[in-house]
């Protein structure tokens, strides 16, 4: 763990953001992974996604505009 703290220590000193796994984000949201990897390649509405690899990987700035576009488009 001293490894994981010190990496997180580095990253919040250069500004760079920790990338959220779709286990994370499906938490966050309260859905499946599979709901969240369905959003991540899909047309619309799309939850922006890095791939590292073979992996999804999410910004959580992205998350947040994605959960913001959704509630304008159910409000309007």
């Amino acid at each position: 763990m001293q490894f994981d703290r010190e990496l997180r220590i580095s990253a919040e000193k250069t500004g760079v953001q920790r990338l959220l796994g779709p286990s994370e984000v499906a938490k966050w949201l309260g859905v499946s992974s599979g709901w969240v990897r369905d959003h991540a390649t899909r047309k619309e509405p799309r939850l922006r996604a890095v791939k590292v690899g073979k992996l999804l990987r999410f910004r959580p700035e992205d998350v947040e505009q994605f959960l913001q576009t959704s509630t304008e488009a159910i409000t309007n």
